[in-house]
């Protein structure tokens, strides 16, 4: 069986195929689903910002340019949607169900608030930077892409959030 690659179906795609469309949301739904169900708490929420993400993607095509892979321009889509939604739909807090002992939850709790206060007054392209390298483990250039910055300066802004958030969560210690 003959798969045809990414390229072709963007290129039949924005020549009117629907076919070419439906295949590149069948290729690539799940793993945007799952890419932002890491990032909310309830499935609906995910599914409803996946759908909003290939709307805008279908509405966008024409402007991928193909310096990154379809996936990590979807990923950046999603990202936009995802962060236009209620904050308190937005996972924040760590998983808490290897500890045992109350004192140790507490104290995790209270490190991912400092942690979690601190991030939300970071710069939002450093915010933005670190999360797709901490919570999607992100290469830099791929962060650069999505950012629309150089490697460099992905590498940068990481660098910034991570020694701000050790400054101010240590100093309060």
């Amino acid at each position: 069986m003959f798969v045809k690659s990414d390229d072709v179906l963007i290129e039949e795609a924005l020549g009117g195929s629907e076919k070419a469309y439906s295949l590149l949301v069948a290729k690539y739904w799940q793993r945007i689903f799952r890419f932002l169900r890491r990032r909310v708490y309830d499935n609906a929420l995910a599914e409803d910002i996946t759908q909003q993400t290939f709307i805008a993607a279908f509405k966008y095509l024409k402007t991928f340019r193909g310096d990154s892979s379809l996936y990590t321009w979807l990923c950046t889509i999603a990202i936009n949607n995802a962060s236009k939604t209620p904050s308190n739909s937005l996972k924040t807090e760590h998983e808490l169900h290897t500890l045992e002992n109350p004192e140790s939850i507490l104290q995790v709790k209270q490190t991912v608030a400092e942690v979690m206060g601190v991030w939300s007054n970071l710069p939002s392209k450093q915010q933005r930077a670190l999360y797709l390298r901490v919570h999607d483990n992100m290469r830099y250039y791929d962060i650069g892409i999505a950012l629309r910055c150089s490697e460099q300066y992905a590498k940068k802004l990481v660098y910034l959030a991570k020694r701000t958030i050790r400054k101010e969560v240590n100093g309060k210690q």
